[in-house]
């Protein structure tokens, strides 16, 4: 009997609901193929999520920003689905200073960034960062919040260089976005992966409730969770790919989100605030920036990245909240603490599910990406967006990357 006519319990198993994961299940249902989908947490969306409970309004507890308008297909997924997408406002307020200035240097930055790229060897941003203006940090802070890392772990030959699309943001939340898109697909909750096992017709996947069989697996947990070999792969990783896995880490973006009663922030929907950052020791920036009445929703989301969001993590939600709270009213005076109805900090970097908020190549390490992407033993697959060779770190990648790894079953399976 040939591998493909073997009785097993399913076609495809996807391990994972992230977008990934609901991305290749979708197109490998819609194929006619007997799939499951399992996933560890007790809700689909992963690192994209939309939380109504929390504040009473839509709250992105993960990621938020629809990046790079030309190539986010979920752009017209979401406009299809009825959502309201839309780009980001131009409402920016800069404490102390004129927006102008700090934008002058944000593109200084990005264009020294962009020249250090072009060399033959690949360098942290710390390596060619040169403070020469009083905007400088605040300037390097718009790089390590896309790259969710200090400057000495950012490659710059992988750094956040194309700024030609502006991001988008959706009203209903982007977690809800990624969720609707999925529709009603065969999901199993609260099922974590231990073990996955290539045999001669196929692959054995175990779980708390047992063994099940597939011809084929699409693995899509984030880089952490394989470094941390939550999963033991008989064959094991390769060589190549555990490589990878050491230059290409996680990185942790968190936000502090603050709700205030109507009329206490009186800006824009959407404005991004800045203000002026100290010197940054060994390259760790220890503060942030704020997304202000996001949507029109009243919520101001706090925005840290690297090891000064860890620490904020490590610290505490009251005391996250209260550090955020704190750099606000610096901004725009005590009288807002008046107003301050709740906050809640997020915590990916201790999320044992992530192990962080998306991935990012070391100095050195961003020509290893394509070995995460390859399949192990020709019937187990990866994809997310750690596998994405020009959309890392982003909803859309990942969801690309499901889709592909479909087609790549498919195609197999025929």
């Amino acid at each position: 009997m040939a591998a493909s006519e073997q009785i097993t319990d399913y076609d495809v198993i996807i391990v994972g609901a992230g977008a990934a994961g609901l991305a290749a299940t979708k197109a490998l249902h819609a194929a006619g193929h007997k799939v499951i989908c399992l996933e560890a947490a007790n809700r689909i969306g992963g690192r994209v999520h939309t939380d109504t409970d929390i504040f009473g309004v839509p709250f992105d507890i993960g990621a938020h920003w629809l990046h790079s308008e030309s190539l986010n297909v979920l752009i017209g997924i979401g406009r299809s689905l009825g959502f309201d997408v839309y780009p980001q406002s131009d409402h920016y307020h800069t404490h102390g200073d004129t927006q102008d200035v700090l934008w002058d240097v944000v593109e200084q930055l990005r264009k020294d960034m962009a020249s250090a790229a072009e060399g033959e060897t690949d360098i942290s941003m710390l390596d060619m960062f040169k403070p020469n203006s009083p905007w400088s940090y605040t300037a390097a802070l718009m790089n390590t919040l896309s790259m969710g890392r200090d400057m000495a772990q950012i490659s710059v030959q992988e750094g956040d260089l194309d700024h030609s699309d502006p991001d988008w943001l959706c009203t209903e939340g982007f977690g809800a976005l990624v969720a609707c898109h999925a529709g009603d697909l065969p999901v199993s909750l609260n099922t974590p992966v231990s073990a996955i096992t290539r045999t001669p017709s196929g692959v054995t996947v175990e779980t708390p409730g047992g063994t099940i069989t597939a011809h084929a697996v699409i693995v899509t947990v984030s880089v952490g969770v394989l470094a941390a070999e939550a999963i033991r792969f008989d064959p094991p990783l390769e060589t190549d790919r555990l490589r990878a896995l050491d230059a290409i880490t996680m990185g942790t973006y968190s936000h502090t989100a603050l709700k205030f009663a109507s009329d206490t922030l009186l800006v824009e929907p959407d404005t991004w605030v800045s203000y002026r950052l100290d010197e940054a020791e060994g390259g760790i920036l220890r503060g942030g920036g704020f997304l202000c009445n996001a949507s029109g929703s009243g919520l101001t989301c706090f925005e840290t990245a690297g090891s000064f969001a860890r620490e904020l993590e490590d610290a505490g939600q009251d005391a996250a909240i209260e550090f955020a709270l704190d750099r606000l009213i610096d901004i725009f005076g005590s009288d807002i603490r008046k107003g301050f109805v709740k906050g809640h900090a997020m915590q990916w970097g201790q999320n044992p599910l992530t192990h962080g908020s998306y991935s990012g190549a070391l100095p050195g390490g961003s020509g290893l990406r394509v070995h995460l992407g390859q399949a192990l033993a020709e019937r187990i697959h990866f994809a997310g967006e750690a596998t994405h060779p020009e959309e890392a770190a982003t909803v859309c990648g990942a969801h690309k990357e499901g889709l592909r790894a479909a087609q790549d079953v498919i195609a197999q399976l025929t």
